[in-house]
């Protein structure tokens, strides 16, 4: 669960045919990871080893699958609603016909059925994308380049060069304001370290191939493809240099300085930026809010030095690797190819199954609810709004009992926490697509979805933000996720992450609040974080702080700094504790909060307070916990994660946030001298 510090946008009444069925799918079992004494050693030493006591007979009995370089709960939940979604789409292909026009079903049968007419995508070719590549023949100077950029944005086509899109504005975020953004890239945002290596390192050889795999079947020749792949790595290695590590982008204050327009002109005197907002459709602002405050430099150098025709092939290459999933099957190949050679292994998945992320991608709450209507009950909906009423109502008990917050700086505290907005499930309102016409071309199909988005997006500017729940990528209801807004103040829980294993209504307290539960308590401590702290109970990035509350807080966030920097997820691999620092205070404050609010729900019903399998709930909530982050991955996977990623790897998520907690130690008799000890001194106690 992730915490982004900015959300760039990221209902009416939809017509519906009759809901689809819910078909069965295989019953999970201890092997997904479903809480089980089965999954654990009970022959190893809590206090030496938690992670195998906990989750030893599944490390030995479970081999990761050859084609998943990471093999986790989150995982395996995500491959299951992957399966339920395509369940869903093949059923609304067979009925799409006779589906209201515009209604969920209609529009996710149509685009299904569209993208899996293989014969028609075949058949057309590169025909879908010929306009495009004219416009981009006719681009004679930079600003037609500038022209083509927008044109992209505008039609579901790459993000080029950069990308300039609203969000709330960081001082007061009832309004809108123009953020400054990095490109997008040909890689997955994870996968950019690639880009800062070595010219012959294998992953960047791994992306040179694939770069020229995609050319040439874009109907390039051998040598022509080889020379737009050395474009592509110069221009994209190039443009990541001037953007934040991993590291530095964690801190809000780094990516919430604002420019005036002329000084943000200023940096990038090749673009029009004016031109490129006017072609989109935005009015120039006064100001811009810098969230890579270095890439319009490095767009600048970028242009000064490159021949136009080379940004040109640049751009022509990303234009067929945003639509290439939409076009003749053969560019899936590279795409795997790459996949293998970065992570370790990748999925080839059944066509059919690609839709639900293509869906989740375009059309994500119309699918959305279809997920809901067939695989979400409301007793499980209704059940979840009290386990997440009951932590967060811990948290402000928690809060108050702070001794290290001065007074004012408590009040503000419990503020902002009587103020975050919570929401599970999925939202009370749709957003209405019902306009948007889905056909049989699949290509069409995206750029008629990208041109009511921006629709939206132009609206939204013209009023006070609004914010559409469960509307992110990462809180979709289909999303197995949950998200932290801080410029709402509002974190949402979604239906994907609410199935088993990680809920159901029949399982025991312990697992219900030391799973869901804390997942919950993850995303609302986010609000809190080194990050999250920055912002007030309305949102807005303001310094509500008293200095000395401040330099508490930070001692106790250096403690996870330097717990995570001890521990390395492979030999000579170690974390990096600035970047993992939110998250890890997040998992602290997940586990910490949901105990609490198991232990007060079992006061309340003391015949519940039992023990299972052995177990006290006391210990079932910490394994499970621990059985909950437990998972294998490929090492180039891991390698990856730890240089870019801010969440580390689950065997230290595991572990480590139950050494902070009091009640682990005493569940487990953990006593001082055993590994799994933590000083009292070194526990983290800012929330």
């Amino acid at each position: 669960m992730q915490a982004g510090p900015l959300i760039f946008l990221l209902g009416g009444t939809l017509a519906v045919a009759a809901p689809l069925a819910a078909q069965d799918l295989p019953q999970l079992t201890a092997d997904d990871l479903m809480f089980s004494v089965e999954n654990m050693d009970r022959s190893a030493d809590p206090g030496a080893d938690f992670y195998r006591f906990a989750s030893g007979a599944w490390t030995d009995r479970v081999a990761r699958p050859v084609d998943m370089a990471d093999w986790t709960i989150l995982t395996i939940m995500g491959e299951r609603v992957t399966k339920q979604v395509a369940l869903l789409a093949a059923q609304a292909g067979e009925v799409a016909s006779g589906a209201p026009e515009g209604s969920p079903v209609q529009q996710v049968g149509n685009f299904r059925n569209a993208f899996m007419d293989v014969a028609a995508i075949e058949a057309r070719g590169m025909a879908p994308l010929t306009e495009v590549f004219a416009a981009l023949d006719a681009v004679a100077d930079l600003d037609g380049l500038t022209r083509f950029m927008a044109g992209q944005a505008r039609t579901g086509g790459p993000g080029l060069f950069m990308l300039i899109g609203p969000g709330p504005d960081p001082a007061d975020a009832s309004r809108y304001a123009l953020y400054v953004a990095a490109p997008e890239f040909g890689v997955a945002p994870i996968l950019l370290p690639l880009l800062d290596a070595p010219q012959d390192d294998p992953r960047k050889q791994a992306y040179r191939r694939y770069v020229a795999s995609v050319m040439e079947l874009a109907g390039h020749d051998a040598a022509d493809a080889a020379r737009i792949a050395g474009i592509v790595l110069a221009v994209e290695s190039a443009l990541h240099a001037g953007m934040l590590s991993p590291a530095e982008g964690n801190d809000p204050r780094v990516r919430y300085g604002k420019l005036g327009f002329a000084e943000v002109q200023a940096m990038v005197p090749q673009m029009d930026i004016g031109l490129y907002l006017g072609t989109i459709g935005m009015e120039v602002p006064e100001s811009f809010v810098m969230y890579e405050p270095c890439a319009l430099s490095a767009l600048s150098q970028l242009w000064q030095t490159t021949p136009l025709e080379d940004l040109k092939d640049y751009a022509r290459f990303r234009v067929v690797a945003s639509f290439a999933g939409f076009l003749d099957p053969g560019f899936r190949e590279p795409a795997l190819e790459l996949t293998r050679a970065l992570l370790g292994s990748a999925v080839d998945r059944p066509r059919a199954e690609e839709v639900p992320g293509l869906l989740a991608q375009y059309l994500g709450h119309p699918s959305s609810r279809l997920y809901v209507d067939a695989w979400f009950p409301e007793a499980a909906r209704a059940e979840m709004a009290d386990i997440v009423q009951r932590v967060h109502a811990e948290f402000g008990a928690r809060i108050a009992t702070r001794d290290w917050l001065s007074g004012a700086t408590r009040v503000e505290a419990l503020e902002k926490h009587a103020a975050m907005a919570f929401a599970v499930g999925h939202p009370d309102t749709w957003v209405d697509f019902s306009a948007v016409e889905i056909g049989g071309d699949p290509v069409a199909n995206i750029r008629h979805l990208a041109a009511f988005d921006l629709e939206r997006v132009l609206e939204k500017l013209s009023h006070p933000v609004v914010t559409d729940e469960f509307s992110g990528a990462a809180s979709l209801p289909t999303a197995v996720n949950a998200a932290y807004q801080p410029a709402a103040n509002r974190f949402e829980v979604t239906a994907a992450i609410a199935q088993p294993p990680v809920f159901s209504t029949d399982m025991d307290p312990a697992l219900k609040f030391c799973r869901l539960g804390a997942v919950a308590g993850h995303e609302m401590t986010h609000g809190f974080d080194s990050g999250g702290r920055r912002y007030d109970a309305a949102g807005n990035f303001r310094d509500w702080w008293a200095p000395e509350d401040e330099a508490a807080f930070e001692a106790e966030a250096q403690k996870l700094i330097d717990q995570a920097e001890s521990y390395e997820a492979l030999p000579g691999v170690p974390l990096n504790g600035t970047q993992t620092v939110r998250e890890n205070m997040a998992d602290v404050g997940g586990i910490t909060l949901a105990h609490l609010a198991l232990r007060t729900w079992l006061a309340e019903h003391p015949e519940q307070d039992v023990e299972i399998d052995g177990l006290s709930q006391d210990q079932r909530c910490f394994v499970a916990w621990a059985q909950f982050w437990s998972g294998k991955s490929s090492d180039d996977y891991i390698r990856t994660k730890v240089a870019a990623d801010f969440h580390p790897p689950g065997p230290y998520r595991a572990v480590a946030p139950l050494r902070h907690v009091d009640a682990f130690h005493a569940a487990f008799g953990i006593a001082e001298g055993d590994p799994m000890w933590l000083a009292p001194e070194k526990r983290v106690n800012a929330w």
